[in-house]
């Protein structure tokens, strides 16, 4: 999840991108050249050494790097980006911990089962049975998810009591407005503690910081501790010795290749492939056309885990969100993923004018939904979805993305007066991107539908109760927008809300407004499959020694699912401090 109300500065153009993100990959079954361990010791220079080397430096890597320095261990970070932070930086900058000091403070309970279970059950829902002694997943999986409960309080408690970071509630009104944010399946029946475990960094003035801010404390300790950050430095193949042990990295940079021995172990800590486009067609199991992550996120550790026998996992996995399809065409890296789309006089339509889901519910949730497959046609039905809206709408919301702050005032807005013409609009806009998603046009039905769908939410709205898809009645629904858009006050249109305030009718009058939304990504969360040390495993479940992973660029422990508000960065910290805690109390490995 991230903030809103970025500024223009992320809005990073293809030719940026390019430039940034580095060379492209060749093809092989991986989908990039798996680049093999460099084993013959005579060959290789060192040029830095340090007890353990992490490869990148958003939230994982970081706090992978100070938990292994907190333990003795000397360090060293490589980063291929010019700059640090990754997508963390760019991030809304909330983990999401089980038990965490706040939660216990208040008294609030939170037992390992009941958090195993919601996990379990929304993860792997094909599988859950709560009679198994690991609620109906494999043992490593159950593992997993256990070690993010048992050590995910723990790593905020280090950060805490070390000064890297200043920790508090994830929300942007104070606990005497409003309660902590709910998780996204907080109705859920395994659900015992719905509330409470998104936790935040705080600026000094203990207002919440977001995802600058949560890099930038984190940057502040590594600095003050002195750990070396090698920038602009491509990690691009490991180096191993006769006992395929992991002893370090060659890396690219602007000076040429660079050799770094690693002594007790390397901890990747890097973005997945959102910017791969081969390994997005060969791995996603439907089209992506974009994100908001970083544009170096290309996939990396892949093939060079590969290189040393790692086995991989969840490979078509991804952190879901509906993106704008014009900006996704316009830079590599979107401003903003659309996380609600903003309004109650709003619905979202598919091509042939119904609606598919609950508009409110959370991002990956929905994303998930345009990649429904219908048998009959051979089509995505949803692949492309339509986010109408009124007047009243674009006044009262505009400026909360994806709406622009004057109703028209974004060229992927098209309007028109009457159903009818708007259908014309979209389909006119369609055919010059035909390019780019396969032809895709409305059905011929459309503003027929369209008109019969406005009508049906419409009477939902009078009534208060959406009974196709039940908006409103979550309390995600509700209680997310005052993060993601509230109406604006004291307008023409009044401050009066609905009997639901989610629900209501658009106007009986045009001018109607659309904005063309697609499939995206925060990144994907396929790679190399850890254990619950977060070392990375071989095909046979054996560590490889001297390798560890954390965050996007491993196999996700949440599998294709998003748990909460961030799991993201949550898991992929707690995984960074057991990398850094296993790593740096590992014997030495020999050349």
């Amino acid at each position: 999840m991230r903030k809103l109300d970025d500024d223009s500065t992320s809005r990073i153009s293809r030719r940026d991108f390019l430039r940034a993100g580095g060379a492209g990959a060749t093809a092989t079954a991986l989908g990039v050249m798996a680049k093999g361990a460099v084993a013959d010791m005579a060959k290789v220079r060192w040029r830095q050494q340090a007890d353990v080397v992490v490869v990148g430096s958003g939230a994982s890597a970081a706090v992978a790097a100070l938990t292994a320095r907190s333990q003795g261990a000397s360090v060293m970070m490589l980063e291929k980006s010019p700059v640090i932070g990754g997508t963390s930086a760019k991030s809304a900058g909330m983990f999401w911990i089980a038990n965490n000091f706040r939660m216990r403070a208040k008294g609030m309970q939170d037992p390992r089962p009941d958090f195993l279970a919601y996990c379990i059950r929304y993860s792997y829902p094909h599988l859950y049975n709560p009679a198994s002694a690991t609620l109906g997943v494999s043992q490593s999986v159950y593992d997993l998810i256990g070690a993010y409960y048992d050590h995910g309080a723990a790593m905020v408690d280090l950060m805490r009591s070390s000064g890297a970071l200043r920790v508090g509630r994830f929300h942007i009104l104070p606990e005497t407005e409003a309660e902590d944010l709910p998780d996204y399946f907080e109705h859920g029946a395994e659900n015992k503690a719905p509330r409470g475990r998104g936790l935040g960094a705080l600026k000094a003035d203990g207002t919440l910081g977001f995802g600058s801010e949560l890099v930038g404390q984190l940057k502040a300790r590594i600095d003050q501790l002195g750990i070396p950050v090698l920038t602009s430095h491509r990690v691009t193949s490991l180096v191993t010795n006769a006992s395929g042990e992991v002893v370090g990295i060659m890396a690219d940079s602007d000076e040429g290749p660079v050799a770094v021995r690693a002594h007790r172990g390397v901890i990747f800590a890097t973005g997945g492939y959102s910017y791969n486009r081969e390994l997005l067609n060969l791995y996603q199991s439907g089209p992506v056309f974009g994100g908001c992550g970083v544009p170096t996120c290309t996939g990396d550790f892949i093939a060079i885990a590969a290189g040393v026998g790692a086995k991989l996992g969840n490979m078509g996995g991804a952190w879901r969100a509906e993106i704008v399809l014009e900006e996704a065409l316009q830079y590599i890296s979107v401003p903003n993923d659309v996380w609600q789309p903003p309004g109650d006089s709003m619905i979202v339509v598919n091509k042939y004018g119904r609606r598919v889901f609950n508009e409110k519910r959370n991002y990956h949730d929905r994303a998930r939904t345009h990649h429904d497959y219908d048998a009959n046609k051979a089509e995505f039905p949803n692949l492309l979805t339509f986010m109408v809206y009124d007047q009243r709408a674009a006044e009262l919301y505009g400026g909360n993305h994806p709406l622009p702050t004057q109703p028209t005032g974004a060229p992927y807005v098209l309007s028109g007066n009457t159903p009818v013409e708007l259908a014309a609009a979209i389909d006119a806009r369609l055919a010059t991107l035909s390019a780019h998603t396969g032809g895709i046009q409305l059905a011929p039905t459309f503003a027929r539908e369209l008109e019969q769908t406005i009508a049906r939410f419409n009477a939902f709205a009078h009534a208060g109760r959406d009974a196709d898809f039940q908006r409103g009645e979550f309390a995600y629904d509700r209680d997310y927008r005052p993060i993601f858009g509230m109406p604006r006050k004291g307008t023409h249109w009044g401050d009066a809300a609905g009997k639901n305030p989610l629900l209501y009718p658009l106007q009986e009058k045009g001018p109607y407004y659309c904005i063309i939304l697609a499939p995206g990504t925060l990144d994907t969360n396929g790679g190399p499959v850890i254990n619950a040390r977060a070392e990375v495993l071989r095909s046979d479940d054996r560590p490889i020694p001297g390798l560890y992973g954390a965050g996007n660029c491993i196999a996700s422990p949440a599998h294709n699912t998003y748990w909460a508000g961030g799991c993201t960065l949550g898991s992929g910290m707690t995984f960074g401090y057991l990398a850094g805690l296993h790593a740096s109390q590992a014997s030495p490995h020999a050349l």
